[in-house]
């Protein structure tokens, strides 16, 4: 059976925004730019049931303040403007030291939960990360049509919180 291949169109634009909650000298950048792009998916990625992921993504962490507690690192969904779900998953490229709780492994990837502890920073900490993403699952069924202006836009958050 030949699957017509449906419009070529570009998704998950995602404008990563940032948050933090308890702002007590905890802080949260990045030097990547605000915006990634997941390139048009092809046929075999349709087959493979995922995009090719971003391009990296870093981020910088610093977990200071009065209190003994740590900092935790969330990763959420924002908006999306067309308003159609685009599942997101997370591979973690790379960490310094001071990353807790989780291991860089480029080949591992990880469903945008947002309830679950990306990574950990103990007090008076600078945790260095990078991050790629990508769309999975990526189907037929689900993913029909374009959205307007011929792009899927799903916003991704980093949010940095105390425990």
């Amino acid at each position: 059976m030949i699957r017509a291949r449906r419009p070529a169109w570009r998704i998950a634009t995602m404008i990563l925004l940032f948050a933090a909650r308890e702002s007590s000298g905890q802080g949260l950048s990045s030097a990547s730019g605000a915006s990634l792009s997941i390139v048009t998916p092809t046929e075999a990625d349709y087959d493979a049931g995922a995009s090719l992921p971003t391009a990296n993504y870093g981020i910088t962490t610093s977990c200071t303040g009065t209190t003994g507690a740590g900092c935790r690192l969330f990763i959420q969904y924002g908006t999306n403007p067309q308003g159609q779900q685009v599942d997101l998953e997370y591979a973690i490229l790379s960490l310094t030291v001071d990353c807790l709780g989780a291991v860089a492994n480029a080949n591992t990837w990880y469903a945008v939960n947002p309830a679950t502890t990306v990574i950990s920073t103990g007090k008076n900490k600078t945790c260095v990360a990078a991050f790629s993403f990508r769309v999975s699952p990526l189907s037929y069924a689900v993913h029909t049509s374009p959205a307007p202006n011929g792009a899927y836009r799903q916003q991704a958050r980093f949010v940095l919180t105390r425990p």
